[in-house]
């Protein structure tokens, strides 16, 4: 990566860089996980503190604010019929645990700040509202009217955007700086799954009486928790267990004094756009379980969790698998379990490439799911994003990132899925991050890299001012 000549229009938002920081950190010590809805707050309180933060902030700056029922809000600048605007959220996903440092603490160490939503999206929503602050601190009076749209769904559905879009108007160029440079032009489609099956308590003594795993469709699962009940079982079948479960790094279990025996299965979370990213911790207990199936016989619909999904990241024992040399394989998270004596779910979350058909995808899961006597029930859908690499909005943005970096603006394809979606083809992903740094965003310890996010800085605010500029004023 380097950088071409300073540029003065997205030089200035440096200056803004301690205050930007301290920003950074405020927001990150809010948790802004989802949680229970209440009057005002529909995605819980710590979301809506976050909304609240960032457009107090706004208004500070002079800017005109609006709260849309604390489903989203925004800052505005500017007059004009034309909207540009970029999209940032404001929620997280849970911290989940094997953090070196505080989730919530935005403690900076080597230049770095630590926090649950330090990249994402945290650090990039601060980012945009100063991006725009520069721009009006230069003196910049656009013919068009600008808005830096705050979220507060987007790991959970995006209805947010939804509620939002259905009260104001969508914006005629927008970005959503939610995942990296250059430029995002595709995302794959974005299926959530619930695996459902109905079932009686067996007549034995040895079964499981309940399991729970994972936290989210976007994560890989890095705990799952199965309780087991064995009154029956002779002395030496409970010590194997045990020891199988000494001999297995990723397994852990003990015996209770209910006669029962506790089984915790532990993995390494990551981003449920790429499976590969962690280490499954639902798979595994589905590998253990089998291995003591002579114990604990094995249900169809477990057997259907290990036979047909197991440890596999891109659908091939579920018929699934496809990849397009461009826009990349599909991918399967098995991402949560749940399981009592009368019913078992799981959900999955599948990405397909732009070019799959998201139809096709659903009827070869129904079908192979329905050989175990497992109903498929869809809870989110996302079409695929294409925007493309001749629309305007890729020229301005392409010159943005070029005037800035000196190097040609790539278009990419990815997994993830942004608010890009939500904008009738009227917007992408365009940074924040950058390849070569992981910053292990929905993992443990995610950070952002202050020098990054003041690069990133530099190309948002100059990818405002390409936006707001007519062709006859360059």
């Amino acid at each position: 990566m380097r950088r071409g000549k300073p540029v003065t229009i997205g030089s200035a938002i440096r200056s803004y860089q301690p205050e930007i920081v301290k920003h950074i950190q405020a927001l990150i010590r809010i948790r802004s996980v989802a949680s229970e809805s209440l009057p005002g707050w529909p995605f819980g309180e710590g979301i809506a503190q976050a909304l609240h933060y960032m457009l107090d902030l706004g208004a500070s700056m002079g800017f005109r604010t609006a709260n849309v029922d604390g489903y989203a809000g925004h800052v505005e600048y500017g007059d004009g019929e034309e909207l540009v605007a970029v999209l940032v959220h404001l929620d997280t996903v849970p911290e989940g645990t094997g953090w070196t440092y505080d989730p919530f603490g935005a403690e900076i160490h080597n230049g770095r700040i630590y926090g649950r939503g330090a990249s994402d999206d945290k650090g990039p929503a601060v980012v945009a509202l100063y991006a725009l602050k520069a721009i009006k601190d230069l003196g910049i009076n656009p013919k068009k009217r600008i808005r830096i749209i705050f979220g507060t769904n987007e790991e959970n559905g995006m209805t947010d955007m939804d509620y939002y879009f259905a009260r104001e108007p969508f914006p005629d160029y927008a970005f959503t700086p939610d995942a990296a440079y250059p430029i995002i032009h595709a995302e794959k489609g974005y299926y959530v799954f619930r695996m459902k099956r109905q079932h009686t308590v067996a007549e034995r003594d040895r079964r499981i009486l309940e399991m729970a795993g994972g936290v989210a469709p976007n994560v890989v699962p890095e705990h799952c928790r199965t309780i087991i009940a064995v009154t029956d079982a002779e002395p030496e079948e409970l010590e194997r267990i045990v020891l199988l479960a000494e001999e297995n790094p990723q397994i852990d279990a003990i015996l209770t004094k209910e006669g029962r025996v506790e089984i915790t299965a532990v993995g390494k979370s990551g981003h449920g756009s790429y499976p590969p990213s962690g280490i499954n911790a639902i798979s595994h207990m589905a590998a253990f379980l089998h291995m003591i199936g002579g114990i604990v016989p094995e249900d169809e619909f477990w057997r259907f969790i290990r036979t047909a999904i197991g440890f596999e990241a891109f659908g091939e024992s579920l018929g699934l698998a496809c990849n397009d040399p461009v826009h990349g394989r599909l991918t399967v998270n098995l991402a949560q379990v749940r399981l009592d004596e009368k019913t078992a779910e799981a959900i999955l979350n599948v990405r397909y490439p732009v070019t799959t058909d998201g139809e096709t995808v659903l009827a070869k899961l129904r079908q192979k799911a329905a050989g175990y006597g497992v109903e498929v029930e869809v809870t989110a859908f996302m079409a695929p994003l294409f925007v493309p690499p001749d629309h305007t909005l890729i020229r301005k943005l392409g010159r943005a990132y070029e005037a800035i970096m000196g190097e040609k603006a790539e278009l990419l394809s990815i997994g993830g899925g942004t608010y890009a979606r939500k904008l009738q083809n009227r917007g992408v992903a365009f940074g924040a991050g950058f390849r070569g740094t992981d910053t292990k965003a929905h993992q443990p310890d995610e950070f952002v890299g202050i020098e990054d996010m003041m690069l990133h800085g530099e190309i948002c605010t100059q990818a405002i001012y390409e936006l707001i500029r007519t062709e006859e004023e360059r």
